[in-house]
Parts: structure tokens; C-alpha cells; sequence
């Protein structure tokens, strides 16, 4: 008979609902009933893309033995961390404080009223290779419950004491941002990329800082760190070569042996900073790899009501990577013997496989095409162009496997990351379709995610929205409708921005901690308040709302966009000053706020060729300290002084004209493109740092 988890939306927890444990969501029946029953709680947080949850969920909890413990001894709640981002950053701080490390599934033990003393990520059945056994384990912490209780209450006590966030006590310096460059410069691989060693994440917060910080400074060994990371992902086993998009990280410290879920924010951000690198450099190759990465969100995460879906799992039959893995025998069926010579030799494949006890091979590609080319007589181009016809043919063979299990949750924060990358991506390649699915997926969003108040949810299934909205949903979609109004001029996103960034504020602003909590200010679900200042997989929400707070000054010239960003700025986590490097969006913000940068206002009485031409100047440039506005019809210039006080005193020109003003100084209009790039590009020095 299906548990409690039957009724839920997640498909996460519904995959859970035929277990033998009797499961609650995070609900107070649950705590209530722990309470009255005086029962400690066991809370298993997880994911449905994650490989291990599924192992743990296959082994413990479809177990009746294990089921027979936990149901006698515990409360038991299932969660997905995906819809309650702030239950799992609590509880994962609590683990990486206990055991040094963090990880899904995580697992947790508490009192009655959510207070930790137990913390641990995947565990057996059955101890071994000296990991606990979970049997033994909930036995031995059910009898201390009954017979040293106190003391467990006291240890609970304690960490959640030590887990409390405190105000901040570090203040800005001009020197954290070149001590972040410079630890990430010293943890580079200069031989395989990446940052430190296996296993390595793509970390695209802080490649997006390097190039920022590229920008800022012009030394070029920012650029190449950046750059040698994003060739070595791509050649690496990590990019599916045959489908295309990013798996979650490598196992190996060369990139080529993926944990193989697929997640839609890795999408998105990979694709911003592909696409901003290639506004840099103009390196086809990147610009290759956003159209791609776009092609597969396109194919397999797009709803069809244009947003986005969350995930794909590891494994597909029951066994990880098996719908991206390729055996040497059906690899010689479906190719020719020139094809599958090109492909050994191209793509890593062996005979015995190359992805350990599997006998299964991954492709990651092995040279550069020139090496590929004159190894087989051919030049760079044709030898892509036989690879294609090879790939083309995997493709189809693939097709028929079964595939990975698509989490068909949309997010809000995750969707709002697609804005950006899909609006940017527009920008830097000139390609309208993805300014209009940026536009549909976000009047979808609009629409469903959030109410006629202004408030968002942060989750929905098959359209029907819940959970109430988090710090990141405001601030990344707050973010995307920047991205959208900066890419199309429509006064309507500027709108939303400014609603949303009012929101964040109203929310989320803590003044006895100085930074934005993740829950509403007030929320008592937790032990104790969530802050999450540093960057993880994804940019902190408390570290990109100040940056979008200067943003909406430079636009709109309210002062209050300034002071809420600079309280945001004042006191700065502690931490800080120990590991710059893990807070590159804060730091942004703060060199964001503490040099002077420039706006652009571009006005035009129709949507002509030159007002396109000076469009597509600021669109194509790398230009993160320059925030522009324009408006290309009377209805929208009006709309926009209305919106931004500070344009009020422009005249409307009668043919299109770029104003810029840029450290506290205007300069004067300009009406060509040619005019419009050596203007940007002499007042920003961008000469020597820029394609």
C-alpha cells in the first residue's frame, strides 16, 4: 500500500511511496506526532537525479527490515532538496560541520523540534568497509534515545548553536578581490584545468569571476585559467559529446569519467559563461558549445509551455550512465571500420572499455581536430564533418536505449538562471530565438509562479505551483528580467525587476544578521535562520542581490537601491577573510560598487537599421560594468522615464542616439555603431582585452 509520499508532487518522493517505510513529507503532522510519541526523527534529503540516492533508496528503504526499525523506533521524513533548498542548506551545514564533508542522500537524526545530533550522507544497509550499517546504526541511536536521552538534547543544543548565523565582522578592501584571483590562479591545474583535484566541478561562479576580474585588470592569466577550463570540460568526458550538455562533475581530475546527471543550472550557467568568453575572445569553439548546450536544453528539458524542467538522473535501466555508455561490440555493429578506427582514436574508446568495471566506454575527445585531422589525412573541418556523420549515428542508436528519469519539477531560482543564459547567449551570438524563449518561458513563469500580490513560488508540477518562494527564486529571476530588458528594451521586464528587487528587500533583508536569509525573514521552520553568503554550484542569492541592487541604481537613479546595497556590503561574513575565492559574486558586487562604471541610454524613434546597429554593439561586447536602457518607440520612452527617474531630462532624438555617461562624466551623443564601440571602448579600455 503506498505511504504518505503518494500525495506529493515531487517526483522525487513519489519514487518513494511504495516503500515499506512509513514516510512523511516535511509537515507538523509529522513533528507533532514525533512529539507526542516522544520518537527521535529521521530525515533522509535527496534528490532524483542523484545515483546514490537511488542506491540508498533500492538497499535501505525498499528494505522491510530496515522499514520494521524505522517504523518502531522513528519519524521518518522524506525531502526533496530540489523543492526545499533551505531545509537542505540547514541540514548539510550541520553534516559538514560534524563530519567534515557533505553529500546526498543526507542523512539526519533529531529531536522532536528539528534539532540535529546525528549527521551522515549514504549509508549501507550492512556495515562495511568500515562504514556504518544503517540497521546497526538506528538500533544503537534509538537505544540511546531511550536510555541517554538528555545528553542527546544537550548535543542538539550545541550544534545547533554552532550552526546559528552571526553578523558579519569583515569590511570591505580593494585587496579580497585580487586575493580571490590569486588563490584561484594557485589551485588551477595548469595541466588538465579545473580548480584543485578530483573530483572537479565546473565551479562556474568562479569562472565567471575571472573573467570579470579579466575585465577589471587586463592580466591575461585570468583569461587562460578561464579559458583552459572551458577546453578541458569540453574535451572531456564530462560534455556528452554525442547528445550534447554538461554532466554534474568528473570523478577523474582530467574531466573524461562524469557522475552523469544532467542539471539544468549547470546548463545555464556553463552557457553564460561559454557565451561571455566568447564575447571576450570570439572563439568559435565557445560559441559552438552555448548553441549546443541550448539544442539540449531545447530538446530535452524544455516543457512544452516554454520553461524548463530540472533534471535528468544518472541511471537509466536501473544501472548508472548506462544510456550514455558504449560497449567496443555495439560500437563495431553500428559503425563502419573507418568510422570505429576514427572513433578509438578520437574518442578514447578501448576494447576492454575505459570506465572502470564496466567494460563500457565514455568519449571524451582525445587531441585537438588538428592532431584528429592529420592523423587520418584529412584537415580540421572535414575531420569535424566525419565526426559529425559519426555522432549522428550514435545519436540515433542511443535514441532507442531507455532513457534517464526526467525530473519534470520547474524551479523558479533554476529557471531564472536559464533568462540570464538564454538572454546573454542572444546577445553574444545575435540570435533572436533565444531572446523568445527567454520571453516565453518567462510570461510562463510570470503567470503561474507567481500570484497577483507579487509573491512567487518556487516550485510547480505539471502547473500547478507550491512552496512558497525562496531568496533565490526572487533573486535569480529578478536577474533574468534584467537580462530580458537589457537584450529587448521592453519596459515590462524593468518592471518586474524593480517589483522583484523590492521584493528581496521587504522578504529577506535581516538587519540583526546584515545579509539576506534564504527563507522570509520570520519563517520558524527551522532550528535557526539559513544563510548561505558563499557560492556553491550556483551564485548566492545573498551575494548577487546586492549586485542587482546597483544595477537598478544605475537604471533608475533612486537612491535606495544604493543604500540597500550598500547595508548589504557593510558587514561581510567572516569567512570572507579566510577563503575569498568561495565568494565570487559577493566580491563582484563589492568591486561592482566600489568602482565606477558606466550608463548607456540608446533612444531611436523607430526600430531602424541604425538603432539595430547600435544595439547589437552593446550586445556582442563583454561590458559587466555598463548598464544600459533605451527605447525605441515613443510608448516605451515614456514608459521607461516613468520607470527610471533618472532619464526624465533626455530629449527624444529624431534619429537613433547612444548617451553615455561613465565615471560621473557624460559624454557627448554619438549616433553610429563605429562612433557607439570606440566610445565604449576608450572610456572602459577595453582596446588590448577584447576581440
Amino acid at each position: 500500500m503506498p505511504n504518505r509520499l503518494a500525495q506529493e508532487r515531487s517526483p522525487y518522493l513519489r519514487q518513494h511511496a511504495t516503500n515499506p517505510v512509513e514516510w512523511y513529507p516535511w509537515c507538523a503532522e509529522a513533528f507533532e506526532r514525533a512529539r507526542q510519541e516522544n520518537k527521535p526523527i529521521f530525515l533522509s534529503i535527496g534528490y532524483s537525479a542523484c545515483h546514490w540516492c537511488h542506491v540508498m533508496e533500492r538497499e535501505s528503504f525498499a528494505d522491510p527490515e530496515v522499514a520494521q526499525v524505522l517504523n518502531r523506533a522513528y519519524i521518518s521524513i522524506k525531502v526533496d532538496r530540489e523543492e526545499r533548498p533551505d531545509i537542505d542548506a540547514f541540514y548539510m551545514r550541520v553534516c559538514q560541520g560534524l563530519t567534515g564533508h557533505g553529500g546526498w542522500p543526507l542523512t539526519i537524526i533529531m529531536t522532536p523540534d528539528k534539532q540535529p545530533f546525528f549527521a551522515a550522507t549514504y549509508l549501507p544497509k550492512r556495515a562495511r568497509f568500515g562504514r556504518p550499517g544503517l540497521v546497526e546504526l538506528l538500533e544503537h541511536i534509538a537505544n540511546l534515545w531511550q536510555t541517554r536521552r538528555q545528553e542527546l538534547l544537550e548535543y542538539a543544543t550545541q550544534i545547533t548553536a554552532a550552526v546559528s548565523p552571526t553578523k558579519g565582522s569583515v569590511y570591505s578592501s580593494a585587496e579580497l578581490a585580487e586575493r580571490a584571483a590569486q588563490e584561484l590562479l594557485q589551485q588551477w591545474d595548469r595541466q588538465h584545468g579545473g580548480f584543485g583535484t578530483a573530483p572537479k566541478f565546473p565551479m562556474a561562479p568562479q569562472l565567471l569571476f575571472l573573467l570579470f576580474r579579466f575585465f577589471q585588470t587586463g592580466n591575461p592569466e585570468l583569461l587562460e585559467a578561464c579559458a583552459h577550463t572551458l577546453h578541458a570540460m569540453r574535451m572531456g568526458g564530462i560534455w556528452d559529446h554525442v547528445g550534447f550538455g554538461f554532466h554534474r562533475y568528473a570523478t577523474d581530475e582530467r574531466w573524461r569519467f562524469p557522475h552523469f546527471e544532467k542539471m539544468l543550472y549547470d546548463q545555464a550557467l556553463l552557457a553564460l559563461v561559454y557565451a561571455e568568453a566568447y564575447r571576450i575572445t570570439g572563439q568559435e569553439l565557445w560559441a559552438q558549445t552555448v548553441r549546443e548546450i541550448l539544442h539540449y536544453t531545447d530538446e530535452r528539458l524544455r516543457a512544452p509551455y516554454g520553461a524548463y524542467y530540472s533534471a535528468e538522473d544518472a541511471d537509466s535501466a536501473g544501472t548508472e550512465g548506462a544510456y550514455y555508455l558504449w560497449h567496443d561490440a555495439e560500437l563495431r555493429r553500428i559503425l563502419t571500420p573507418d568510422q570505429y578506427e576514427f572513433l578509438c582514436f578520437a574518442f578514447g574508446v578501448e576494447a576492454q572499455g575505459n570506465f572502470a568495471d564496466t567494460g563500457a566506454n565514455v568519449l571524451f575527445q582525445t587531441a585537438p581536430w588538428e592532431s584528429i585531422a592529420g592523423r587520418f589525412g584529412m584537415n580540421p573541418p572535414q575531420a569535424q564533418q566525419y565526426w559529425e556523420q559519426i555522432r549522428q549515428r550514435l545519436l540515433q542508436y542511443r535514441l532507442r536505449r531507455i532513457p534517464p528519469l526526467r525530473d519534470e519539477k520547474v524551479l523558479t531560482d533554476w529557471n531564472g538562471l536559464m533568462l540570464v543564459a538564454l538572454c546573454t547567449a542572444g546577445d553574444a551570438l545575435q540570435a533572436a530565438e533565444y531572446h523568445n524563449q527567454a520571453r516565453r518561458a518567462a510570461d510562463w513563469l510570470l503567470q503561474v509562479h507567481r500570484t497577483p500580490e507579487g509573491e512567487l513560488f518556487h516550485s510547480s508540477v505539471e502547473g500547478e505551483p507550491h512552496i512558497p518562494g525562496l531568496l533565490d527564486d526572487y533573486a535569480y529571476l529578478c536577474w533574468g528580467m534584467l537580462s530580458l530588458y537589457r537584450s529587448t528594451f521592453e519596459p515590462r521586464w524593468l518592471e518586474t525587476a524593480l517589483s522583484l528587487g523590492r521584493a528581496l528587500r521587504e522578504r529577506f533583508w535581516s538587519p540583526e544578521l546584515g545579509t539576506f536569509t534564504l527563507a522570509p525573514v520570520g519563517s520558524n521552520e527551522l532550528p535557526t535562520a539559513v544563510v548561505e553568503i558563499a557560492d556553491g554550484a550556483t551564485p548566492s542569492g545573498a551575494g548577487l542581490t546586492p549586485l542587482l541592487f546597483l544595477q537598478l541604481y544605475d537604471l533608475t537613479g533612486e537612491p535606495h537601491w544604493m543604500e540597500w546595497a550598500e547595508e548589504a556590503l557593510a558587514a561581510l561574513p567572516d569567512a570572507l577573510e579566510r577563503a575569498p575565492m568561495a565568494f565570487p559574486t559577493l566580491l563582484t558586487a563589492l568591486e561592482r560598487a566600489r568602482t565606477p562604471g558606466t550608463q548607456l541610454l540608446l533612444l531611436s524613434p523607430q526600430p531602424d537599421a541604425q538603432w539595430e546597429s547600435l544595439r547589437s554593439i552593446l550586445q556582442r561586447a563583454y561590458l559587466p560594468t555598463t548598464t544600459a536602457a533605451g527605447a525605441s518607440t515613443g510608448a516605451d520612452w515614456h514608459a521607461l522615464q516613468e520607470l527610471a527617474p533618472a532619464w526624465k531630462h533626455y530629449p527624444f532624438p529624431e534619429q537613433a542616439t547612444a548617451y553615455m555617461c561613465t565615471n560621473f562624466a557624460c559624454q557627448e551623443p554619438v549616433h553610429t555603431a563605429e562612433e557607439l564601440r570606440r566610445l565604449l571602448f576608450k572610456q572602459q579600455g577595453l582596446d588590448s582585452k577584447r576581440r
